[in-house]
């Protein structure tokens, strides 16, 4: 495909275009935006572990928790923008120690946006699967790898398997689930992966600001499938690891083919 973004398009979301020129000026060698799998991971990135800033800041936050996130976020970004932000300490985040790496560009937060990238509240507002990711087999592959990383699991055991889940304000479930699906086809069109269906649980959350929450959840449990999301997909660092071990276990031969 050709371009996902012109510099018409993010200059149409400044209030004059005299002022998007000015602002853009230094970022016109961006444009027009063509599509990668490094892109599609920043993408995913973003709309996992990420924060979108929209109006007046636009700005975007990386949620990481070892260096090596930070550092191969930072790599995508200069790789494809030119641009670099800093680390800071996350004191919001209820699941231990983490840090954001924060970006201060309105041009290049705009163009995300643009890229599919929400802005605001990711579990309160509705957003859909870019559908330029869908176009290519390893756009897929890569958002799907940067997806399964952050919000990903794996298991072994009698049962062993791969999950998945998000969560998602109760009256806005029907967005998620339609957001999900997209995946659990994409893993069927392109690397014959099959699924389970998406269901929740009776888990709830009950924010401070008086909203509802609920999880979606769908698993990988066929042998076959689980190893060709070995191969084909994968995940990065300790959790493609653990993966490994559960494939090994079940012997070299259990699959059809050798662990690589």
């Amino acid at each position: 495909m050709g371009s996902i973004v012109t510099l018409n398009d993010v200059l149409k979301i400044y209030k004059s275009q005299k002022a998007g020129e000015i602002a853009l000026k230094p970022y016109n060698k961006w444009f027009p935006l063509k599509p990668s799998p490094e892109l599609a991971g920043v993408v995913a990135d973003l709309i996992c572990d990420g924060h979108l800033q929209g109006n007046p800041k636009w700005r975007i936050d990386f949620t990481f928790k070892i260096n090596e996130e930070k550092l191969r976020f930072e790599r995508k970004i200069e790789k494809i923008f030119g641009v670099k932000g800093k680390a800071r300490p996350c004191y919001s985040n209820m699941w231990g120690e983490s840090y954001n790496y924060g970006v201060n560009c309105k041009p290049l937060a705009k163009t995300l946006f643009l890229c599919g990238v929400p802005s605001g509240n990711k579990v309160l507002g509705n957003f859909a699967f870019p559908k330029w990711i869908l176009e290519n087999k390893n756009y897929f592959k890569e958002f799907t790898k940067r997806f399964y990383n952050c919000e990903g699991t794996c298991w072994g055991g009698k049962s062993p398997g791969i999950g998945f889940e998000m969560w998602k304000e109760t009256g806005k479930i029907d967005n998620l689930k339609e957001f999900l699906e997209v995946i659990r086809c994409g893993l069927k069109k392109f690397f014959d992966i099959k699924t389970t269906e998406i269901f929740t649980t009776s888990s709830v959350h009950n924010r401070k600001d008086g909203y509802v929450t609920r999880p979606l959840r769908f698993y990988i449990k066929r042998k076959e499938s689980i190893f060709k999301f070995y191969r084909d997909i994968g995940f990065e660092y300790e959790k493609q690891n653990k993966l490994k071990n559960i494939i090994e276990n079940w012997g070299r031969t259990s699959v059809g083919t050798e662990v690589p």
